[in-house]
């Protein structure tokens, strides 16, 4: 089968719960299958233990399907970092080098264990490096089989899935993005696509009570008011829509999704097709 018409496996993988959505591309996409599945937090040493070991069982499950598959991790498993522009650094592995040193200042010696990877920016801009516990990578992968299938074909961030996801919003002047899950939220700051500001914090931010003062506090932090830039929510796991949109300017993020004969009734799955 041409690679073009192969299937496409989203899955989204959190803490306490994974979440899985098959699409089919051929003779018109359409989801064909999905699937949620709780798991324990508490499980092993880390709080990913379980998630990998419940999307080992989902990946069996899948063997010998002709389909590629794209992981988004929830921000739980992710740690971000705003890496400012150096013209005195040359190439990508002095790039890199410098990315790891600003987690090493910010989280010390376990930051070496982490895999570190840095997006794409404009010349001068500063830049989104991401960390991931690198045994939390080697887990994913070696729920894929080496050379069979399904394949895997990317591993990603939450924030940088939804921001490609939705970047032509985000890129329109001043705005904030805020990606707000259980129990976690990151929130980040956009000037006509650069990158200014970014956070990712614990704690409740289930209604849009608690997003206003988390924008409030981040917009005085910069001398940025809330109210002087829209704000693009994605929040599945929310507890209504936001009541103050008119004065907010919030902007709700939502996928239109292929017909098909699976519903993705998880919140989870919402982070699974930032990957589509």
């Amino acid at each position: 089968m041409l690679r073009l018409w192969r299937d496409r496996v989203l899955i989204a993988l959190a803490p306490d719960s994974i979440a899985v959505a098959r699409f089919a591309r051929w003779p018109r996409p359409r989801v064909v299958t999905a699937l949620a599945r709780d798991c324990d937090p508490r499980a092993g040493a880390e709080p990913w233990r379980g998630a990998a070991a419940a999307l080992a069982e989902v990946v069996a499950g899948l063997k010998g399907s002709a389909a590629e598959a794209s992981v988004v991790l929830s921000n739980h498993f992710v740690r971000y970092a705003l890496v400012p522009d150096d013209a005195n650094l040359s190439g990508g592995e002095e790039e890199l080098a410098f990315a790891r040193f600003c987690f090493a200042k910010i989280h010390g010696e376990r930051s070496k264990s982490w895999e570190v990877r840095l997006a794409v920016a404009a010349p001068g801009s500063p830049r989104i490096a991401s960390a991931v516990d690198a045994e939390l990578i080697e887990a994913i992968r070696a729920c894929f089989p080496a050379n069979g299938t399904p394949r895997l074909a990317s591993v990603q961030p939450y924030l940088m899935a939804a921001f490609n996801r939705w970047r032509r919003l985000a890129c329109r002047g001043a705005v904030w993005l805020l990606l707000a899950e259980a129990k976690r939220a990151c929130l980040a700051r956009l000037e006509r696509g650069r990158w200014t500001a970014l956070r990712n914090v614990k704690g409740d931010f289930g209604s849009p009570a608690s997003w206003r003062e988390l924008i409030e506090r981040e917009g005085c932090l910069l001398d940025a008011p809330g109210t002087q830039a829209g704000v693009l929510v994605h929040a599945p796991f929310a507890e209504s829509a936001p009541a103050e949109a008119s004065a907010w300017q919030y902007t709700a993020l939502r996928d239109t999704l292929p017909r098909g004969r699976a519903r993705l009734d998880h919140p989870l799955h919402a982070l699974a097709l930032c990957a589509r």
